[in-house]
């Protein structure tokens, strides 16, 4: 059906007033939506005649605005990246870590460190960026301890 032929006042405004209200919805359905509507009401002006007796009819068979704009699926929020969670046991991880590497003579510190970093990354909680990074300094630092305690046995030879 064609849509483009003029309707009455009453009808224009009406599509107005229901394309405002559908303004929170998915613009596809939206769109869909006021289409349908119309090609509706066209069909019904075309069989009925073009009156204004016949677009308060066709008004009445669509019903409020508010309950078609109520019938509308809305749009769906956009999905932002969550934001990375302050973790306080990751934040004390990734100092100790630096820590350990820091103070690379006191291995054990730098072995606990590596082992609580595989800990808290294994349990999938927490800000996953300080666990890795933890997780690297303290392998650095462990690796560092054991090259210095291989270099010092050599020397000692």
């Amino acid at each position: 059906m064609n849509t483009t032929e003029p309707m009455p006042a009453l009808l224009e405004a009406y599509f107005a007033d229901l394309d405002r209200a559908l303004i929170g919805t998915d613009e596809r359905e939206r769109a869909e939506t006021v289409q349908a509507m119309r090609e509706h009401a066209a069909e019904m002006l075309h069989r009925h005649g073009v009156s204004e007796k016949t677009a308060e009819r066709v008004i009445g068979d669509f019903g409020p605005v508010e309950q078609i704009a109520a019938a509308a699926t809305s749009t769906p929020a956009p999905a932002s990246a969550p934001a990375p969670t302050r973790s306080w046991s990751d934040i004390w991880l990734l100092v100790g870590s630096i820590v350990s590497l820091l103070f690379y003579v006191f291995p054990l510190f730098g072995i606990a460190m590596l082992i609580w970093a595989i800990l808290r990354i294994r349990r999938n909680s927490g800000n996953r960026t300080l666990q890795k990074a933890a997780l690297w300094v303290s392998g650095v630092s462990v690796a560092f301890s054991i090259g210095m305690f291989i270099s010092h046995a050599l020397h000692a030879l």
